[in-house]
C-alpha cells in the first residue's frame, strides 16, 4: 500500500497566496476609497492656501487711508528735498533765498605741538541756555589730542577736532546743533584757562556763527534752528542742502493704492484660478485623459466662489463711493472674465485714482470721508464702518482733544486719535489749528476689503468652510486607516494560521508516507518469505 501527497508544495504556496489575497480584499476595497478622498484633501489644501495668500493681500487694505497718498519732488534736489505725509496738500511750494542754518565753530590759539602736556584742569561747555557740562582733563590728558577725546567722549555738545595750518595746531570745536539758539560758551580752568570763548580772552576764535536757516515760502519769510523744517506746511517736511532756490511740487500719488490694488488681484485670482482648476471637468486630449476634478461638486466651493464673483460684481454698499465719480468696482477698472476671474485694468485705475483718490479708496478698503473742510482722515485703525460725530473740546498749540462718536479722543500737532473703546477706536483725523467745536461728521466705509475678509476669514476659521471640510475628511482618513491596519492585522493572522494548517498537514502526510513504506516493505518481505 502506497500513500502519497495529496497536493504539491507549488500548490500549497499558490493556495496560501490566493488566500492571503481574499484576506487582504476589505483592506485594499478601503484603501481604493481612500484614494479620491486623498486627491480632494490635497485640492482643498491647495485652496486652503491660496485663501490664506489672499488673506495676508487682503491686509494691505485694511487701513487702506494709511498707504502713502502723495509725494514731494524738489526742482533742485541738491538745495532742497523734501518729504509729505498724506497731511500735505497737492500744490506748489516755492523756497527762494535759502540760507542754512549753520552751528557754531571756534578755534583756539595756535600751539607748537599736538602732544605736549598742557598741565591738569577743567573744560566747561554750555550750549544756550543749557545747563554748562564740565569735564575733568588729567595732567597725562592735557595734550591738544587728549583734551580733543575727553571732549567727545563726554559729549558736551560739541565735537572737538586737532588742525594743523602748516604753521601749528588747533583746538576746533563745532557744536551738534545748529541754530542761533545753540551758541557755545566755553570756559577753562587749572591750566587750561587760555580755552576760553569769553569774551576779551581772545584764546578762542569764532569762524562760523550759530546761525538760523532763512527762506521765503511762497512769499513768507521762514527761519528755523534746524535744516530739517516741519510744521510750516502741514504734512510737508523740507531739507535744506545748500544756498539758493528751489521748487517743491507736492502731487497725488496712486502707487501704494496700484500696488495693494495689483496684489488683491493677484491673490483673488489664485483662490478663483485653483477653484476652477479642481472643480472643472477636463475633456480628453493627447496630453491626458479625460475626468472630473477632485472638487467637482464640491457646493461649498461653489459657494465661495460665486461670494467671491459678487464682491467684484455687486453694487457698492451705501457706504461705499456713493457720492463720489466712481461708485463700483468696473469703474475703477475691474471686470469678470468668461473663464471666472478677474481682469484688471490699471491704466484705468491709476487715471481714476489720480482723479478721485478717495472715491477710490473708499470702494477698495477701510476708507473714511469727512463732511468738514477742518479735519482731514489720516488713518482708520480698528474703527468699524459706520457715521460717527466729531466734537473737538480743546486745540492750542497742536494739543486737541475731544470725542468721536462720544469715545474720548486727544493728540498732539493737531492730530485726534480716537483712544476710548468703541466702534471708532483707532481713528486718525486732522484738525485745522485753533479749530473747536462739532466738526460735522467722519464716515468709515468697509468696502472691498470688508467683503472679501469677511468671506475668507470664514472659509479659513476652524468651524469654516474649506477648513471645516478638511477637518472632516482627514477624520475620515483616520477612521479608514485604523480599518484598514485592522483589517490587515487580521488578514495576516488568517494567512499564518493558514500556512500553519498546510504545514501540519504536510507533516502528517510525511508521517503517514513512513508508515505506508514501511508497511509496504514488510508485506512484500512476507510475501517472498512465503512464495519460497
Amino acid at each position: 500500500m502506497t500513500v502519497s501527497s495529496v497536493l504539491s508544495s507549488d500548490q500549497i504556496t499558490t493556495l496560501i497566496q490566493q488566500a492571503e489575497a481574499a484576506y487582504q480584499a476589505p483592506a485594499n476595497a478601503l484603501q481604493a476609497q481612500e484614494k479620491p478622498i486623498q486627491a480632494e484633501i490635497s485640492a482643498l489644501g491647495k485652496v486652503q492656501s491660496s485663501l490664506s495668500s489672499l488673506q495676508s493681500a487682503l491686509s494691505g487694505l485694511a487701513d487702506i487711508q494709511s498707504l502713502a497718498q502723495t509725494t514731494a519732488t524738489s526742482s533742485a534736489p541738491g538745495i532742497v528735498t523734501a518729504t509729505a505725509t498724506n497731511a500735505a496738500q497737492v500744490g506748489t511750494y516755492n523756497l527762494t533765498g535759502i540760507h542754512q542754518a549753520q552751528a557754531e565753530t571756534l578755534v583756539s590759539s595756535g600751539f607748537a605741538s599736538t602732544s605736549a602736556t598742557l598741565g591738569s584742569g577743567s573744560i566747561t561747555i554750555q550750549v544756550g541756555s543749557g545747563s554748562a557740562v564740565t569735564v575733568a582733563i588729567a595732567s597725562g590728558q592735557s595734550s591738544l589730542a587728549g583734551i580733543a577725546t575727553a571732549i567727545n567722549q563726554a559729549n558736551l555738545g560739541a565735537a572737538a577736532t586737532v588742525i594743523f595750518d602748516g604753521a601749528s595746531y588747533h583746538l576746533v570745536l563745532t557744536g551738534d546743533a545748529t541754530g542761533a539758539a545753540n551758541e557755545l560758551t566755553v570756559s577753562g580752568a587749572g591750566n587750561l584757562t587760555k580755552f576760553s570763548s569769553a569774551s576779551g580772552a581772545g584764546h578762542f576764535s569764532q569762524t562760523e556763527a550759530a546761525s538760523n536757516a532763512s527762506f521765503s515760502l511762497n512769499g513768507i519769510a521762514i527761519t528755523s534752528g534746524s535744516n530739517t523744517v516741519s510744521g510750516v506746511v502741514p504734512g510737508l517736511t523740507f531739507t535744506l542742502a545748500a544756498s539758493g532756490a528751489a521748487t517743491v511740487q507736492v502731487t497725488q500719488s496712486v502707487a501704494a493704492l496700484d500696488n495693494a490694488a495689483n496684489s488683491l488681484v493677484t491673490a483673488l485670482n489664485g483662490v478663483l484660478g485653483t477653484i476652477n482648476q479642481y472643480s472643472s471637468y477636463t475633456q480628453a486630449s493627447s496630453a491626458q485623459a479625460s475626468g472630473a476634478g477632485p472638487l467637482l461638486g464640491n457646493i461649498g466651493l461653489q459657494i465661495l466662489r460665486n461670494g467671491l464673483l459678487d464682491a467684484i460684481t455687486a453694487p457698492p454698499a451705501a457706504d461705499a463711493g456713493e457720492n463720489g465719480p466712481y461708485n463700483s468696482l468696473s469703474a475703477i477698472g475691474f471686470s469678470i472674465t468668461s473663464g471666472g476671474t478677474l481682469s484688471f485694468d490699471d491704466a484705468t485705475f491709476q487715471k481714476a485714482a489720480q482723479s478721485s483718490y478717495a472715491a477710490v479708496a473708499a470702494l477698495l478698503g477701510n476708507a473714511a470721508t469727512a463732511t468738514s473742510a477742518d479735519v482731514t482722515v489720516q488713518g482708520v485703525g480698528a474703527a468699524q464702518p459706520g457715521t460717527y460725530a466729531i466734537d473737538v473740546t480743546t486745540n492750542s498749540g497742536g494739543a486737541v482733544s475731544g470725542t468721536v462718536n462720544g469715545e474720548a479722543a486727544s493728540g498732539s500737532g493737531g492730530l485726534l486719535t480716537v483712544t476710548g473703546s468703541g466702534p471708532a477706536q483707532g481713528l486718525e483725523l486732522q484738525i485745522a489749528a485753533s479749530v473747536t467745536g462739532a466738526l460735522g461728521q467722519v464716515t468709515v466705509g468697509a468696502g472691498l476689503f470688508g467683503t472679501l475678509s469677511s468671506l475668507v476669514n470664514s472659509a479659513l476659521s476652524s468651524g469654516g468652510g474649506v477648513a471645516g471640510q478638511l477637518t472632516s475628511l482627514n477624520a475620515t482618513i483616520s477612521s479608514l486607516n485604523q480599518q484598514i491596519a485592522q483589517l490587515q492585522q487580521q488578514a495576516q493572522q488568517e494567512t499564518a494560521t493558514l500556512t500553519q494548517q498546510y504545514s501540519n498537514a504536510e507533516a502528517t502526510l510525511s508521517q503517514l508516507q513512513t508508515v505506508s513504506n514501511f508497511l509496504s516493505s514488510y508485506f512484500n518481505q512476507g510475501a517472498s518469505g512465503t512464495g519460497g
